[in-house]
């Protein structure tokens, strides 16, 4: 459960990513699923009969392409340049600057690791499916088809670029991050912020802890403490324990601290240890890393006594970095509570990929057997600068 240093790896991936634009010339495999999907817009009968296995004309839809099931994920990475998918390993992806964009679930994402990331800008075609408070018009999702909706693709050309400015990028966040202190920029002090809490999940086991006391030492931390409540699911616990103050002392350190959730006291390196305070020029730097194979939720005093086991799953747990993608601000899908199925919007975004805008439109998440996950989509490039 060892926090494992990644520094290095991380340098080589943004090494590798540093030069390149959407075309590489990597011999990664490549296959263009063009006309292979007659399916049309999840959870309906209709068939777009606008592509063949030939067909490459503007409007002619890509896919089905697989990202897997719930339990078993598998992201499909697609290079816009050559309207083909690229065969990578999620590791190869990672530095990978030849796909554009990429699928996994209900997830979209852009390649943030070309000399220019991708970027993306939704058209807002399709504002007459929302009402004039922002809600989805039920009605309007579950009617669309993929010939009903291919004219408003069609209309979309290269006046419709905006500038560069408008365009989003995806970005990482931290779940814990810089939330767990303030600072005051006029005073200059930095204090606890003692109603955040953040909810650990680790060993099988559940603990809710906020930092309660700072003590700075020059420019870090000489100290600094933490109210822990344990949930020991593995003793039957469905509610977390009375508060136990733990406090890791950074004064003079030489090594990072590090603090136990089941035993509820600072231990060292070689322990199973749970969170970890580095250490930097003898103070305690001011960030709070988390073991590999934990997950993190951030929340307040109140919201949660205790974690039910049964629906962790649906908490919200993730690891300390987070990805958030630019695509959800205009998401691509409607989800129905009913049927339970997510039916596309058919929103036009435009994606910028180097030197080329392209215009792209979701038109399903599930192949000819229903299966979800399997995503379809339009897509042309609109202009080269």
């Amino acid at each position: 459960m060892k926090h494992t240093q990644l520094a290095w790896l991380i340098a080589l991936s943004l090494g590798l990513a540093a030069c390149g634009g959407s075309s590489s010339d990597s011999s990664t495999d490549v296959d263009t699923g063009v006309g292979t999907d007659d399916s049309t817009d999840s959870g309906t009968d209709d068939t777009d009969s606008g592509t063949d296995d030939t067909s490459n004309e503007e409007g002619s839809i890509y896919g089905p392409f697989s990202t897997g099931t719930t339990s078993e994920p598998v992201a499909v990475y697609f290079d816009l340049d050559t309207q083909s998918q690229v065969t990578l390993t999620d590791e190869e992806a990672a530095s990978d600057t030849q796909w554009d964009i990429g699928f996994k679930r209900t997830s979209v994402f852009l390649n943030t690791h070309q000399e220019t990331p991708v970027s993306l800008y939704f058209t807002g075609n399709n504002a007459d499916f929302f009402d004039d408070e922002g809600n989805a018009i039920a009605d309007s999702f579950l009617n669309a088809t993929v010939d009903s909706e291919l004219d408003d693709y069609l209309a979309v050309s290269a006046s419709d670029i905006p500038d560069d400015t408008e365009f989003s990028t995806d970005s990482d966040s931290q779940v814990i991050g810089t939330t767990f202190y303030n600072y005051d920029t006029t005073t200059h002090v930095v204090s606890a912020a003692e109603d955040v809490y953040y909810i650990v999940s680790s060993d099988d086991n559940y603990t809710k802890f906020n930092v309660t006391d700072i003590v700075t030492e020059g420019y870090g931390m000489g100290e600094i403490s933490l109210t822990v409540m344990h949930q020991s699911v593995l003793d039957g616990q469905t509610e977390f324990a009375e508060a136990v103050t733990v406090t890791a002392n950074l004064v003079g350190c030489t090594e990072p601290a590090y603090i136990d959730f089941d035993l509820q006291q600072a231990v060292t390196a070689d322990d199973a240890w749970d969170i970890t305070i580095p250490c930097s020029d003898g103070a305690g730097e001011f960030a709070i890393n988390l073991a590999d194979d934990a997950l993190v939720l951030r929340t307040d005093a109140d919201t949660y006594s205790g974690v039910d086991e049964a629906a962790a799953a649906y908490y919200g747990f993730s690891s300390e970095t987070v990805s958030e993608y630019a695509i959800t601000e205009n998401n691509w899908y409607y989800y129905d509570s009913t049927t339970h199925l997510l039916y596309s919007q058919f929103g036009v975004y435009l994606i910028k990929a180097g030197d080329t805008v392209f215009k792209m439109q979701i038109t399903s998440y599930y192949d000819e057997e229903g299966t979800s996950g399997s995503y379809s989509f339009r897509s042309d490039a609109l202009s080269a600068e």
